[in-house]
């Protein structure tokens, strides 16, 4: 039997190498050989980030790893995530967003997937190029690169000017000088990242929410015990790899920053204050938003994702 799998980074990405590929194989094992996983990723008509969870609705494949804000609004309860100092790191915030989807508290999101594992990364920062950012006042006017709408509203709200940019538009950006900086976190799969970024201010900007779904009436339709080898390499264990891998993936591009000509700049506890105080009316209004919208349980749900990932950290 065989299931199709798409990606949106490239044959040789950390999603293929370190997901994609392994994980075809432990499902093939589970299953007695009976599985076989088709992988494609963006170098084929099924790579456009925009377009994973589509494709998987519309059953052009039947498994896909996504990013839920390159999905328009398709995902606004998971968008909880996504708000400045939700999340300490990838394992703790991967756990806090499944357990939050098991309990049902983001309501419709995945209605008609099966899904296989939720995760974040840890958390992105702010890179810029020339001007190095220290306080909420230095990013007036500085034009970023944001990886989704809910980053670019909170760059926007303390004077920044911010552009939606998937990843493969994002360096070409940079070398013509239509933006200043990133903000993205270190496991980043951008070339050339290092070469043009040199300031590095190491809060928790936000994190990105990403997803591994099927569907649903392509699992339903699958013999039990191909249910159950597919479960077994699924779900909080899943999780947990993602959460564990994002480490892996954050320290080539970390340790390319600590050259003479990088600065990272980690905020003592009274700047760390000043950002929180400053993006703090931001959460506010994009909860109420969320609540409007009609998700009325987000100020729940985001109380809860904090106190469950504070609950964690300690742990780490």
């Amino acid at each position: 039997m065989v299931l199709t799998l798409s990606h949106f980074l490239g044959p040789s990405s950390f999603f293929q190498r370190d997901f994609a590929e392994p994980w075809a194989r432990k499902l093939a094992a589970a299953s007695n050989g009976a599985v076989r996983i088709e992988i494609y990723n963006n170098t084929s008509l099924y790579g456009d980030v925009t377009k994973q969870a589509r494709q998987v609705e519309d059953g052009d494949v039947d498994i896909a790893l996504g990013l839920c804000g390159a999905e328009d609004d398709r995902f606004p309860a998971s968008s909880i995530i996504e708000l400045p100092f939700a999340v300490n790191n990838a394992l703790d915030g991967s756990r806090a967003l499944w357990k939050l989807y098991k309990d049902g508290e983001l309501g419709n999101d995945y209605s008609g997937f099966k899904v296989l594992a939720l995760f974040v990364h840890n958390p992105g920062l702010i890179h810029t190029a020339v001007k190095r950012i220290t306080n909420p006042g230095d990013l007036k006017d500085r034009r970023l690169r944001a990886p989704n709408a809910t980053v670019a509203a909170a760059l926007k709200s303390i004077g920044a000017a911010p552009a939606v940019l998937q990843v493969n538009d994002v360096m070409p950006a940079v070398k013509d000088g239509t933006i200043d900086g990133i903000v993205t976190n270190w496991g980043n799969p951008l070339p050339d990242f290092n070469r043009y970024m040199k300031h590095h201010l190491d809060i928790a900007f936000y994190t990105s929410a990403f997803f591994v779904v099927m569907n649903q009436r392509r699992f339903d339709g699958l013999p039990p015990d191909i249910q159950a080898a597919i479960d077994k390499v699924s779900n909080e264990w899943l999780v947990t790899q993602f959460g564990l891998l994002w480490n892996r993936w954050d320290r080539p591009v970390r340790e390319g920053a600590t050259g003479p000509d990088q600065q990272i700049l980690i905020p003592d506890p009274t700047l760390l204050a000043e950002w929180r105080n400053a993006l703090q009316p931001f959460t506010e209004r994009n909860l109420d938003s969320l609540i409007a919208s009609g998700f009325t349980g987000a100020r729940t749900a985001h109380a809860r994702l904090l106190r469950f990932s504070s609950s964690l950290a300690p742990s780490r």
